[in-house]
């Protein structure tokens, strides 16, 4: 029953302001995956600056792969390529494990030695991981400048 006292609200361009977020949404995901590729190349960059050289092309084999996207998340896989994956990891970890169960320790050879220290690590093992560390900061800055100017 209408007693005069009805309330209306009219909102136009509704459509544009949806638009609108459609196509910010995609600019994220384009600044986004600029953003994680970047910080990939300089990762690898710096771990082939830090990766054994004694054996093998252990740094011709490190690699970045396409941004994927998952449910919902967005990612970037670097490292080895598959062909020497457990060569990489070996050489990464430090050591290895022979059939009987011993563990063989591996210490930078003459070669790796003679790179010298990269921004504060000594090459040999662990260089992914602390190419990781070295741009730890960096990391947190570039992906928190994502939303910037918006």
């Amino acid at each position: 029953m209408d007693n005069g006292n009805t309330f209306s609200i009219n909102i136009e361009g509704l459509d544009k302001i949806i638009g609108r977020l459609d196509d910010l949404e995609g600019e994220i995901d384009r600044r986004l995956e600029e953003k994680l590729t970047k910080i990939a190349l300089k990762i690898i960059h710096d771990a082939k600056r830090l990766a054994p050289i004694d054996e093998g092309d252990l740094v011709g084999a490190l690699d970045i792969d396409v941004v994927k996207h998952l449910i919902g998340l967005t990612y970037i896989d670097l490292g080895a390529t598959v062909d020497v994956n457990s060569y990489a990891v070996v050489q990464h970890e430090g050591f290895r494990r022979t059939k009987s169960g011993a563990v063989v320790q591996f210490q930078p050879g003459e070669k790796t030695r003679s790179k010298g220290d990269y921004n504060g690590y000594s090459p040999g093992k662990k260089f992914l991981e602390n190419a990781i560390k070295m741009n730890e900061q960096w990391i947190i800055e570039e992906l928190s400048g994502l939303l910037e100017g918006w």
